[in-house]
């Protein structure tokens, strides 16, 4: 049995809620965002006031109000379905900051950790060790996200695997490490 492109998003997002309700009180709010964020800071040894550091923070902060406008919550609290159906309308709206891009790229930043504009599977393995992910679940989504196998994702690449993520049919596409999927 296979799934349709909506149930797809919808089993994707699901997930995605469940990797960010980090304190596991069945709702997602900023301070969950908060700690995924210094996660990044933590995990690659980052001041608070470096230019990285601050993109991720704004980018995941430009997200959540994203997320917050499309939910239509009185409160700073998304329960399961809110989330799942404000990631949807806010992947899909072009009105307003490009999440997809946006997260993407500043995430991009912060793996590029020689700054050559590439990833390499060192780069992302360390990543994915910040997200608290299996080194084998990094190596096989490293091997997805470069396709052309020259041992480096370029930034083309990167933000391609957040669009498939948010837009394909996949339920596990490796592009969901973007947006802090573990």
């Amino acid at each position: 049995m296979s799934t349709t492109p909506a149930e797809a998003t919808a089993v994707r997002f699901s997930r995605l809620f469940d990797a960010l309700d980090s304190d596991h009180d069945s709702s997602v709010t900023w301070a969950d965002y908060e700690r995924l964020v210094e996660r990044y800071i933590e995990g690659y040894g980052l001041d608070r006031q470096e230019r990285k550091a601050q993109a991720v923070h704004a980018s995941y902060q430009m997200l959540w109000l994203e997320l917050l406008r499309h939910s239509g919550a009185d409160a700073a609290r998304l329960d399961r379905e809110r989330f799942v159906r404000a990631m949807h309308a806010a992947a899909e709206d072009r009105s307003r900051f490009n999440m997809t891009e946006g997260v993407a790229e500043a995430v991009f930043d912060l793996l590029d950790t020689d700054g050559d504009d590439r990833v390499s599977a060192a780069e992302f393995l360390h990543y994915a060790q910040v997200l608290g992910a299996e080194a084998a679940d990094a190596a096989d989504r490293f091997a997805v996200l470069d396709p052309n196998g020259d041992g480096f994702i370029n930034r083309e690449e990167f933000v391609l695997s957040s669009r498939e993520y948010l837009f394909g049919d996949d339920t596990r596409s490796p592009g969901g490490f973007v947006f802090g999927v573990v």
